[in-house]
């Protein structure tokens, strides 16, 4: 897992916003190989294996099921907006097949949810367990895209990890949570951005 990408997980368990200590056991380069998350307000710990973060005291959850053909490569890309090299993508399902390219074309960190996946390549890496919430903190992500096995609680949350304006691309058969802004669908994925959030500004009565 990348470094900086390491540096924005969050507990996924349900309690106030918390940043996991993470701890480097081995790295290579940009890359975090072996160590190991914690929780200081509930004591969840993750192991760092491969470059992939496995959450203890959770179930195994099955990967997120391939309901078709990988999509294509260059159509992803567009439909994200990642013209710009940089960031982070996180991908489930069928477009985590695109993952490896897809680091590669766009020099962008890669989490894939529930992948069965080996070893980690570089800007590639998977979360694993039977989570409810993506654990990473707000605005991660430049982009998502997720297939219709992903669980309705991933694609809610998924939401807030996406950066304001940055874009979700999605199967058909999953609804579009609330805080996007739909751009354009056809038969098989929608694809909608980001709503920017305003500061909220607190009105004072002049005395």
């Amino acid at each position: 897992m990348r470094l900086e990408l390491a540096e924005r997980l969050r507990c996924p368990n349900p309690h106030a916003p918390t940043p996991l200590v993470v701890v480097s056991r081995r790295k290579r380069d940009r890359e975090l190989l072996e160590g190991f998350a914690g929780c200081p307000v509930c004591r969840l710990e993750a192991r760092i294996t491969a470059g992939h973060v496995q959450f203890e005291g959770t179930a195994s959850a099955p990967a997120f099921a391939p309901t078709g053909a990988a999509p294509e490569l260059e159509r992803v890309i567009a439909l994200l907006g990642l013209s710009e090299p940089g960031g982070a993508v996180m991908l489930t399902g069928r477009y985590a097949a695109l993952a490896e390219p897809l680091a590669m074309l766009t020099e962008a960190a890669v989490v894939v949810m529930h992948a069965e996946t080996g070893s980690a390549s570089d800007g590639v890496s998977a979360v694993l367990g039977a989570l409810s919430r993506v654990p990473f903190t707000d605005a991660t992500f430049r982009g998502a895209a997720l297939d219709d096995g992903t669980p309705r609680a991933i694609v809610e949350d998924a939401v807030r990890t996406v950066a304001p304006e940055g874009r979700v691309l999605a199967s058909v058969a999953l609804t579009m949570p609330a805080g996007l802004k739909e751009l354009a669908r056809d038969d098989h994925e929608w694809v909608a951005a980001r709503v920017s959030v305003d500061p909220v500004v607190e009105l004072r009565r002049r005395q």
